[in-house]
């Protein structure tokens, strides 16, 4: 595997997550595993090679593809999870993910890797701002993209972000960013305009040393849904209805678990637009609808 120096003790592993790794005098802490046992397996090998044990894995938040290698990590190696309170919850009862998107317990169709990691048992409950532990990195809130997800920093001033940002190609193709709150998520990124860093390392995103452009596109992405949002509720539209008309607007082609993802990002939107007084809902004829304030 690929290791990509930052800044002293500091680097990453790239890939379709990227997963950082700090080096101390005891071993390698990390930032997240990958989407699972494969990815975990990568990974253990790479840091066997190097013969420097793996002490603990900081998981930024409980989506799957950020800890779907801890449950293989951990029997492998050894090493600790830690995690914040409400992610270590999902993280180690992972249906609670699709369970979450769905609104009841998942059926077959979602139940597979890349919305239920494998579970893992946290070994530590870490608070969401501050120092970690022992190693010295530094826990920092990014709200908006999942529960309580998290960013660490590195003594070398190296700013792991997870999922605040994403890279301007997954915009561009994917168009309906994964979302849960989305005025905290522009809040976020406001803040990491402001933060100096030596390198900010998002995980779907090469690392960068100025964040700034990276924030502006992913806010323009997301009032770009907003606006599309908006639009279809000039005319009293459920949320099915708002799907299919952003998936026409944005040529968008849809797996089922992606269907699921859109859907919980796009009640993001309108709970977020209700909150800013533009529309509010409606039921009539037993379906709920969203229409635009005059």
């Amino acid at each position: 595997m690929e290791r990509i120096y930052l800044s002293g003790s500091t680097g990453y592993i790239p890939g379709r997550v990227n997963v950082g790794l700090f080096q101390t005098k005891n071993g390698f802490w990390m930032v997240d595993s990958g989407i699972d046992d494969e990815a975990g397996r990568k990974i253990a090998r790479f840091v066997e090679e190097l013969g420097v044990p793996l002490q603990r894995i900081i998981t930024t938040h409980s989506h799957a593809d950020h800890c779907g290698g801890n449950r293989f990590l951990k029997k492998r190696t050894g090493c600790s999870v830690a995690a914040t309170k409400l992610e270590a919850i999902i993280i180690e009862e992972t249906f609670l993910e699709p369970l979450l998107l769905w609104s009841a317990f998942p059926f077959a169709e979602l139940c597979n890797k890349f919305l239920q990691a494998k579970p893992s048992t946290i070994d530590k409950v870490i608070p969401n701002k501050g120092i970690i532990d022992e190693s010295g990195l530094e826990a920092v809130p990014l709200p908006g993209h999942y529960l309580d997800m998290i960013g660490v920093r590195t003594p070398d001033d190296v700013f792991f972000i997870a999922d605040s940002v994403f890279s301007e190609q997954i915009i561009e193709k994917y168009a309906i960013m994964f979302v849960l709150d989305v005025g905290s998520a522009l809040e976020t990124l406001s803040f990491l305009e402001k933060v100096n860093a030596a390198w900010f390392v998002p995980s779907h995103a090469p690392a960068v040393q100025d964040i700034v452009p990276l924030a502006n596109a992913n806010r323009k992405g997301l009032l770009r849904v907003s606006e599309a949002v908006l639009e279809c509720c000039s005319r009293p539209s459920g949320r099915d209805d708002i799907v299919q008309a952003l998936a026409d607007r944005f040529s968008l082609s849809m797996s089922v678990s992606e269907y699921l993802l859109n859907s919980a990002a796009i009640s993001a939107h309108l709970s977020w637009l209700r909150k800013e007084g533009h529309i509010s809902p409606v039921v009539t004829r037993g379906r709920l609808v969203w229409k635009k304030n005059s």
